[in-house]
């Protein structure tokens, strides 16, 4: 009888659309074996923490995933989901060098109780020390990333509906972030390289030098018909003033507002390289993929749930 494989399945929720990427790991090889995506009547961009008691908009996205599971009917060793960047308090802030565990959470939470003066205590922090590309002095650069609970309970009741366990939540840019390490290598081995991340109003921006996360920012914007504009203006200012010393030229994109003509104007920068990330450049693909010409033309649409189920299938 042959084993049955390892599989992690991964959902992102963007705008109004759930993305689904299942991959197997064959003898510790991961293999993707199936992709879908469908409509949802919501709108994840709106603040999911005011929505973890409405029952009928908790039982519709449920309903909308057990569809996947039963059509598929499998059974997943874990399920895992990335939510926007927009559910997230993200920011940097220095610190000294000198400063402790203690004192560091302290400075963080002070960071928080001045944007959140009353609700600072109901956030789930996540902190990470980025490399610094400048020089820094006695300070260091901390990104905090903040998701409230009531957010992340939303999700987890979400999951409760489909009779599931939700073994992690990721944020959308990181969870793409994941991927592309996984399958771009070469890419980020002494290279400096900008992940742009275009979602419904927003643009995330990291930096990822010589494979190490460095910095972070995100734009908005508020039609479609200023989103190259508005991605332009800040990359020219980012690549001419902040990032200026790393001088960057390979520009990365993922996410479902790319539009025709944004890689054309991202050539007209003098010294960028657009690509439009594949999450399973490295990945081993069912035939059904292989097959799919159309799917593998949006294939950028499922980075961050790529990554999730790539973060589920390796545990962490």
């Amino acid at each position: 009888m042959n084993k049955e494989l390892d599989r992690s399945l991964g959902i992102s929720f963007s705008s109004d659309k759930i993305y689904f990427s299942e991959l197997v790991s064959d003898a510790g090889i991961p293999v993707l074996d199936n992709l879908d995506s469908t409509g949802t009547s919501f709108n994840f961009d709106d603040d999911l923490s005011h929505y973890k008691s409405n029952q009928k908009i908790l039982t519709n996205i449920s309903g909308d995933i057990q569809n996947y599971l039963s059509k598929r009917n499998l059974n997943f060793k874990s399920v895992s989901a990335a939510i926007g960047t927009s559910q997230a308090f993200i920011i940097t802030v220095p610190i000294d060098k000198s400063e402790g565990k203690h004192s560091i959470n302290s400075k963080i939470y002070w960071e928080l109780s001045n944007y959140f003066p009353d609700h600072y205590n109901d956030f789930i922090v996540n902190t990470y020390r980025l490399s610094s590309f400048m020089p820094s002095g006695d300070t260091d650069e901390f990104l905090i990333i903040g998701v409230l609970k009531s957010t992340l309970e939303f999700i987890k009741r979400v999951f409760k509906l489909c009779n599931i366990e939700l073994l992690l939540v990721d944020i959308d840019h990181f969870a793409a972030e994941n991927i592309f390490r996984k399958n771009y290598p070469g890419e980020i081995e002494d290279k400096n390289l900008l992940l742009v991340g275009l979602k419904s109003g927003r643009i995330d921006y990291g930096v990822i030098s010589d494979k190490k996360y460095c910095f972070y920012t995100y734009s908005t914007y508020h039609s479609d018909t200023e989103l190259n504009l508005s991605l332009i203006r800040k990359l020219n200012s980012l690549l001419g003033e902040k990032l200026s010393k790393l001088n960057i030229h390979n520009v990365v994109l993922y996410g479902e507002d790319i539009q025709t003509d944004t890689l054309e104007a991202l050539k007209k920068i003098p010294g960028v390289k657009p690509v439009v990330m594949n999450p399973f450049e490295n990945i081993n693909s069912s035939a059904l993929f292989l097959k799919d010409e159309a799917l593998r033309k949006k294939s950028y649409l499922y980075a961050p749930s790529c990554g999730v189920a790539f973060r589920g299938l390796n545990g962490k």
